[in-house]
């Protein structure tokens, strides 16, 4: 597992210095943060995260098996994936998952034009094209909208090289759907929801891994939703295979993964981390 960088290469974004999200004396800034969370969600999952019992971020974990899927899901879920997401064709055709609203998540690869997840990249391209065929289907970009780049885009095409199986061009249902402003949202990697995350200033693209990013946006999302429904008890957030140990084989020094480990150490209300291995 790679080292943390010393403390002096940290820079954090807004020049707050705290380790935790706190904004303790200003309700309103908690309740606009709130708001710009649940917005900055693709509209057509808005409706669908009002009427879910559960969010379940899923991560690429190879230990995570579809018996185990079939174990946790319920029909009130609503389901997050990332970049190149893991048993893509019992997502899209299982029947305890084919049903359930989605959020996927594809992150930009540094400042070029390709998304992990999408071509010229490995890809689950037939596989998104059924989702959309079945239940509501909302697509994050970070930081930049999917540009449609080709292999010569790559920067580093030797990091993923193209095999016979490489989807590369989009359907022509799907194209339409990733230029959709209903299903389609740009998420910042900058988003006030991680606004006291330190970067490393010596890092090029230091910034919050995928999933403490989603966890933090949906986590302050479902502030709103409580708010809005004047509900007694949060949406509940289940983190299934999100691992931070050894046994995990991308430990890029980019991500600050002391600051995460702390945060999640004592996961607030409503929200269960299923580990893995």
């Amino acid at each position: 597992m790679p080292k943390t960088p010393h403390p002096t290469s940290l820079r954090y974004p807004n020049g707050d210095t705290s380790l935790a999200s706190i904004d303790r004396h200003d309700t309103g800034a908690v309740d606009a943060k709130a708001a710009s969370a649940f917005t900055n969600l693709p509209l057509v999952l808005q409706k669908p995260l009002l009427q879910s019992k559960r969010i379940i971020l899923i991560a690429n974990n190879p230990s995570i098996d579809t018996a185990s899927l079939e174990t946790l899901l319920q029909p009130t879920d609503m389901l997050v994936l990332f970049n190149d997401f893991i048993h893509a064709d019992f997502f899209a055709h299982h029947p305890l998952a084919k049903d359930l609203p989605k959020l996927l998540f594809f992150r930009q690869i540094g400042d070029s034009k390709l998304h992990f997840g999408l071509p010229p990249r490995s890809n689950n391209v037939t596989a998104m094209l059924d989702m959309t065929k079945q239940a509501p289907l909302g697509i994050l970009f970070g930081n930049a909208a999917y540009q449609f780049p080709m292999p010569c885009d790559d920067p580093n095409p030797a990091d993923d090289p193209i095999t016979a199986n490489r989807v590369l061009e989009i359907p022509e249902p799907l194209d339409k759907l990733l230029r959709s402003d209903e299903h389609c949202a740009v998420l910042s990697e900058q988003h006030s929801v991680v606004a006291d995350y330190p970067i490393f200033a010596d890092i090029h693209s230091s910034a919050p891994t995928s999933g403490f990013l989603l966890y933090r946006l949906l986590l302050s999302a479902r502030l709103h939703i409580q708010q809005k429904q004047k509900a007694k008890t949060p949406l509940s957030i289940i983190m299934l295979g999100f691992n931070n140990d050894d046994k995990t084989a991308h430990f890029w020094e980019g991500h600050n993964w002391a600051f995460e480990r702390q945060a999640l150490a004592t996961p607030p209300t409503g929200v269960e981390i299923i580990r893995q291995y």
